[in-house]
């Protein structure tokens, strides 16, 4: 993984809030160079001005030798369709995404946009915004924007889709089918131990009598009540892994070195006393996702664990061990820390997303929305590109 140091990253944070945040690093960093006389000149044309101003002020407090507060912050690219492809380890998806090529800030929606508008008509041209809405969209099951955008031509669309991320793609209807029109509720767990509960809402209108007005007015309010079809599994699964992705960066970010340390010794010189009923061995072999959410169980109970996921806490504990902890402030796919941690904020993302692509999370959700014990056909690991990657946040 490619490292910067803090004023680096500082000038990559410019670089972002004035609009360039698909260019490479390197030429981030050139432009704020080239321009550091003048930063203050840019602001008006800056895309996010207020936050361009907060992070020129920034840099010019650190010239004047101010100590600062002030957070970087660095976004998932294209996050639904990175977590997706990951998942489904699709080499051709997760290059889109920035996960697979160390060396090139990829757009995927950009490239998305090139594919669709080649195989249109020639006086038709469809502009990456709408593109990039279309495939937000139809990646969380809607077809309604879809057929908005393209019209006639969504088939086209579709198509890019299947050729350019088969893999996501296929999941996203693996999720849409798991629908269970007799359910009032559709839940699953996530490897923390944190339960994902969604509810089947549905708007109902009725018509209510005031008497003491003389009028009927029509009412709409939800009623939790069974739906015959419904797409919203595929949205509310990914984005239940998205918040597991987050907080188990948050852990390993801004940990409690004492209850680590502690946690990690009781691995070091516990005894083989396995137990097929410790709650975190059967989280393991369900998901293959070693989790540190439970420090208490995984010190307390250190010899019931399986060997395998002894060994992978470990190493884990060795990598949170390996840097002073530190806050980070997250926003669904947004990550924001001061600069000093950013290298650490940028390793914990792809390093717990190459675990979460090894893991068998997406085979164990399914398992409890079909009720079966099916496994999904994947391709072959991508872990070790993941692991290379410079640009899974940036």
């Amino acid at each position: 993984m490619k490292q910067f140091n803090a004023m680096q990253y500082l000038a990559i944070d410019i670089a972002n809030h004035y609009g360039l945040g698909k260019l490479n690093y390197e030429d981030r960093i050139e432009w704020v160079k080239t321009n550091e006389k003048y930063l203050e000149d840019f602001q008006d044309q800056a895309e996010e001005p207020i936050l361009y101003y907060k992070a020129v002020k920034a840099l010019r407090d650190v010239q004047s030798g101010k100590p600062i507060g002030h957070t970087v912050a660095l976004d998932a690219s294209n996050s639904g369709l990175q977590i997706m492809s990951a998942l489904m380890r699709c080499k051709k998806g997760a290059s889109l995404t920035g996960i697979i090529d160390p060396d090139n800030r990829v757009d995927g929606y950009t490239l998305i946009t090139e594919r669709v508008n080649a195989k249109l008509d020639n006086n038709l041209n469809i502009p990456r915004k709408k593109a990039k809405e279309a495939t937000m969209t139809a990646f969380y099951g809607s077809t309604a924007v879809p057929e908005r955008i393209f019209g006639d031509n969504v088939d086209v669309f579709y198509e890019v889709l299947e050729e350019e991320c088969a893999g996501a793609w296929e999941l996203n209807q693996i999720l849409i089918q798991s629908w269970n029109k007799k359910a009032l509720s559709h839940s699953w767990y996530l490897p923390d131990g944190h339960y994902a509960y969604c509810p089947v809402m549905q708007t109902v209108s009725k018509r209510a009598t005031l008497s003491d007005w003389d009028c009927t007015p029509v009412m709409e309010y939800k009623e939790n009540m069974a739906l015959k079809f419904g797409l919203s599994n595929s949205a509310n699964a990914i984005h239940s892994i998205d918040g597991y992705l987050l907080r188990t960066l948050v852990r390993r970010c801004n940990y409690k070195p004492k209850l680590i340390k502690n946690a990690r010794q009781a691995l070091i010189d516990s005894t083989d006393e396995f137990n097929t009923d410790n709650v975190l061995n059967k989280r393991w072999f369900k998901t293959k996702m070693a989790d540190i959410a439970d420090l208490k169980t995984i010190t307390n109970k250190a010899n019931e664990l399986d060997k395998e996921l002894k060994d992978e806490l470990v190493r884990i504990f060795d990598m949170v061990l390996s840097h002073e902890p530190f806050d980070v402030i997250c926003i669904h796919d947004s990550f924001a820390t001061h600069p000093n941690h950013c290298n650490q904020l940028r390793f914990h993302y792809k390093e717990i997303l190459a675990e979460i692509s090894d893991s068998t999370i997406i085979d164990d959700i399914c398992n409890q929305l079909y009720g079966d014990e099916d496994t999904i056909g994947k391709g072959e690991s991508i872990s070790q590109y993941i692991r290379n990657s410079n640009y899974a946040i940036s």
